[in-house]
């Protein structure tokens, strides 16, 4: 069982690098527009991004998941060239008339996301933008198809280089404020595009072939509602931030949860993993016990990021190199939302984990209801929340409804495919963590790093002296130990 760990925490690991190094190029752009935007036109700028990202399932339409599918399948490279001519002739005649709609209508989507008619220029940008990002869309799964791992990194990473360079060049220097945030993401998206090109002419067909098609939108189509609820479930309580508190929190609230984004990181690289390696270990014998013993150690890697991040949040957000903060002036007052944002993306990996029992016994068809509790539960506890709490309130809006969403999966998988949780030792994991976090929140001001190093590498004898560990698991580390130090004394 512990091969099998390994080889899904070396996948991860591959998974991972490539997520972190194009996030983390992306995790530069929160100086640039924490300096030199204002909590409110930063509120903005959230607006529209959320707009964006729920925008984009629209204009992709499933079309990812279906593409994938038969294109992958398909027994020669005739046939797949066809059905990607086909995909690719027809995400970009949708993506010209979705984007020709709002180029027309400027005024009218800029009512629905801004609440005024002023910023008809950037709803034309961002025509621009879900354009080009749909056309996209093919060529990166084409690297994925084609395990071109290298190379589909290169893009990603290219992408958000291009974004970051627009960005200090327009917004920085120029100071063209929220028009130069969009501008700078369309050059990067356009430049994507152009590269992307290569990739296109190798496998386009010039014929659109409508026997391909429908079963494609048939396969796709049904996605965009699961999409839509989770997209919703992540980007809903700007909207409210907005309408109940104002950009200001808006804003405030938006950079804060780009710091739980290192959680989103982690687990995106495991959901990136687990799926394949689920599947292939289901065969076996004691795969539920294994699916359980993967659960444990998914929480208690994730737990020690959640205490880590926690414990330092005061220095990474005083962090400052010659008088330019990471975070701007009048940012860091939301910082507290940040251990709540971990929490929420901890319990989407759990809901990640529960997934096993649905697939294996392809009942995918109750994912839908099950996001949509998930949206559900996000706007219900968004409106009751946010006029008491205001960002905070937004904050455990998210964390109730990735814990619902969960829960929910976990009521109807169980049944399915019942999986022999450890619940007594993740009770211990989670209690250690939030313990020991609460510990370093008392801490005073100014406290000395080094007692905050300390509460993080206590977070393991404080599990062993809980009794989480197993007898097989203390031999195993007993050997790591043992063997490092005997290859320390023979050198």
């Amino acid at each position: 069982m512990f091969e099998q760990l390994k080889r899904l925490t070396r996948h991860t690991a591959v998974y991972g690098i490539g997520h972190i190094l194009s996030r983390f190029i992306g995790f530069l752009l929160l100086p640039i527009h924490t300096n030199y935007l204002s909590p409110e036109i930063y509120g903005l700028a959230s607006l529209l991004f959320s707009s964006l990202a729920i925008l984009n399932v629209l204009f992709s339409y499933g079309m990812d998941v279906a593409f994938l599918r038969y294109f992958i399948l398909a027994d020669s490279r005739e046939e797949k060239r066809r059905i990607f001519g086909t995909c690719y002739w027809m995400i970009l005649a949708s993506s010209l008339v979705f984007s020709g709609i709002l180029a027309a209508f400027p005024a009218l989507f800029s009512e629905l996301i801004f609440r005024s008619a002023e910023y008809r220029s950037l709803i034309r940008i961002s025509a621009g933008i879900l354009a080009a990002d749909a056309v996209s869309l093919l060529p990166f799964l084409i690297l994925r198809a084609e395990e071109k791992s290298g190379q589909f990194v290169f893009q990603k990473a290219l992408n958000i280089l291009a974004n970051m360079v627009s960005n200090i060049v327009l917004v920085a220097w120029l100071k063209k404020g929220l028009e130069g945030v969009f501008v700078s993401n369309l050059i990067a998206s356009c430049l994507t595009l152009f590269t992307l090109a290569p990739v296109v002419l190798r496998w386009l067909s010039p014929v659109l072939r409508f026997r391909i098609l429908d079963p494609v939108l048939r396969f796709g189509l049904p996605y965009i509602p699961s999409g839509l609820a989770v997209i919703i479930m992540d980007q809903i309580s700007r909207f409210f931030l907005d309408r109940i508190r104002g950009q200001a929190a808006t804003g405030i609230f938006s950079a804060n949860y780009k710091i739980g984004m290192f959680m989103a990181i982690l687990v995106a690289a495991f959901r990136f993993a687990w799926h394949p390696f689920f599947l292939s270990a289901s065969k076996q014998a004691d795969a539920p016990r294994v699916f359980s013993r993967v659960f444990t150690y998914f929480l208690c890697l994730t737990f020690f990021f959640f205490l880590a991040i926690s414990l330092f949040l005061e220095k990474i957000i005083g962090f400052h190199i010659a008088g330019f903060r990471l975070f701007g002036e009048g940012y860091g007052s939301g910082s507290g939302i940040v251990p709540v944002i971990l929490l929420s993306y901890i319990a989407y990996g759990a809901y990640l984990n529960f997934m096993v029992g649905i697939h294996l016994k392809k009942k995918t068809a109750v994912l839908p209801w099950i996001t949509w509790i998930g949206a559900g539960t996000a706007i219900l506890a968004n409106r009751l929340l946010i006029p008491a709490w205001g960002i905070n309130g937004a904050a455990w809006a998210t964390f109730l409804a990735y814990l619902v969403m969960a829960a929910s999966l976990y009521m109807v998988s169980r049944r399915l495919y019942p999986v022999p949780y450890e619940w007594v030792r993740t009770l211990k994991i989670a209690c250690s963590a939030c313990l020991l976090a609460a510990l370093g929140s008392l801490a005073p001001e100014g406290t000395p790093l080094w007692i905050r190093v300390l509460l993080l590498l206590a977070f393991f004898p404080v599990l062993y002296l809980a009794g989480f560990f197993k007898e097989d698991e203390k031999g195993r580390l007993k050997r790591i130990f043992m063997s490092r130090i005997f290859r320390q004394e023979t050198k």
